[in-house]
C-alpha cells in the first residue's frame, strides 16, 4: 500500500465530500445547474469535467481486471462524478505495492 497516495485521496475525497454537503444545503444541484449553464465559462467548465470523467472512464477501463467492476465503477464516476475518481484511486491504492501498478494495467500474471 501508498501512504501518501492514501492520505492524499482521503483527504481530497472528504474536501469534496464535505463542498458538496455545504453547496447542497445552500441549494439544489438542478438550481446550480441552471446558473452554471447560463454562464458560457459554466458551460466551458461542465464541457471539461465531461471529458475528465471520459477520460477517467477510459482509464478504469484499461487498469480494472475485472469488467463487471468496471461497468459498475464507469456507471457510478458519470452519476457521481469525481468523487467516483477518488474512492476508486483511494481502493487501488490499498491494493498495489508500487506507484506503476497504481496506473498501469496489471500484467495477466499479477491479476488478483
Amino acid at each position: 500500500m501508498l501512504r501518501i497516495p492514501v492520505i492524499i485521496c482521503g483527504i481530497l475525497l472528504g474536501l469534496l465530500a464535505a463542498t458538496i454537503l455545504i453547496a447542497s444545503n445552500h441549494s439544489h444541484v438542478l438550481a446550480g445547474l441552471r446558473h452554471i449553464i447560463a454562464d458560457p465559462w459554466g458551460v466551458v467548465t461542465l464541457i471539461d469535467l465531461g471529458v475528465g470523467l471520459l477520460f477517467v472512464a477510459v482509464w478504469l477501463w484499461l487498469v480494472e481486471p475485472v469488467r463487471w467492476r468496471a461497468i459498475v465503477w464507469i456507471i457510478a464516476l458519470f452519476l457521481l462524478g469525481n468523487v467516483v475518481t477518488l474512492a476508486y484511486l483511494l481502493c487501488r491504492t490499498c491494493q498495489v505495492r508500487h506507484w506503476s501498478e497504481l496506473f498501469l494495467p496489471y500484467r495477466h500474471s499479477d491479476w488478483r
